[in-house]
């Protein structure tokens, strides 16, 4: 790790945040955010920001670690968008270096989305892990401003089911803001508005962030039964849907498994059912967006 440390200014390098992140330690991250860390710090010998240190350190195998990292970002508001020196943004640098967590975790915290620019980047990989990137990319591209603007229902509800943040700006205006004034579909802006408090939720679980799990239980309606429609373990998986207790074991944070519910000891609550039948029907159009040289394929289950 030396060499990669000659990369970086010394005093960026010795930052907590930096530390935490060279360490895999999750908590030391959140821990340094939470008490004024400069996010938005880039180094002046790289330009990189703090979401491309992730994926620097990061390397398939461990990238699971680094998730919540991106999470605790993200909800502290980085700028996702952030280019590099070398005009290298976290998402491209995720698809170079083929981690398919870490490029569906940007994609999902709401990292903006060139597709032809992209796709162009991942006909470039190559080995087994290419057609897998290619296929996540595709389900959750180019996001909910496209789908908001082009009326796409559809598209908006597979990135609901998916917990793709919606608590989301662009030119200072809320994606919701800007479902009004595009005037889509009812559907569409009761799916953002009814959604966007159990989502930040679900982003904050994935952190770790009992401070903020707790502040949107106190102030926001939150659907302690979401789940994550597009979670499965490798490819080859069938589709798991991912509960919020599901996710806070899945990333390692047994500090927070006491503010949710487990499954196992509510069965018969259908609100806190892992699967219910509107979970089954949002989980065939998960499906159908499994993508084939851009175009829908609608699998047959």
């Amino acid at each position: 790790m030396d060499k990669v440390l000659l990369g970086y200014e010394d005093d960026f390098a010795k930052t907590k945040l930096f530390q935490g992140i060279q360490s895999k330690d999750n908590l030391v991250c959140l821990a340094s955010i939470k008490a004024g860390e400069d996010i938005h710090r880039k180094c002046k010998k790289s330009g990189q920001s703090y979401l491309h240190v992730i994926l620097t350190f990061a390397s398939l195998g461990v990238e699971r670690k680094f998730v919540p990292m991106f999470y605790q970002l993200s909800n502290a508001d980085i700028n996702l968008d952030s280019v590099d020196n070398n005009g290298v943004s976290p998402l491209h640098m995720s698809i170079h270096k083929s981690l398919l967590e870490l490029m569906v975790a940007l994609v999902k915290c709401g990292a903006s989305c060139d597709k032809e620019l992209e796709m162009d980047l991942l006909r470039q990989v190559r080995g087994p892990s290419s057609f897998e990137l290619t296929s996540s990319y595709q389900k959750f591209s180019p996001g909910y401003w496209d789908a908001v603007e082009n009326d796409k229902a559809f598209k908006t509800n597979v990135l609901v089911k998916s917990w793709c943040r919606i608590n989301i700006s662009k030119n200072n205006k809320s994606l919701i803001e800007y479902a009004k004034e595009k005037n889509a579909c009812e559907k569409i802006v009761k799916m953002l508005f009814q959604n966007e408090a159990s989502i930040e939720f679900a982003h904050a679980t994935i952190a770790g962030d009992e401070e903020r799990m707790r502040y949107l239980l106190l102030h926001h309606d939150v659907d302690l039964s979401t789940s994550d429609l597009s979670h499965r373990e490798s490819y080859f998986d069938p589709y798991a849907p991912l509960t919020l207790y599901g996710a806070a074991i899945k990333y390692g944070h047994k500090h927070i498994l006491h503010m949710l519910k487990n499954p196992k000891d509510v069965v018969g609550d259908r609100r806190q059912t892992v699967t219910t039948e509107n979970d089954i029907s949002d989980k065939r159009q998960i499906d159908q967006l499994d993508m084939v040289d851009g175009s829908q394929v609608c699998v047959v289950l």
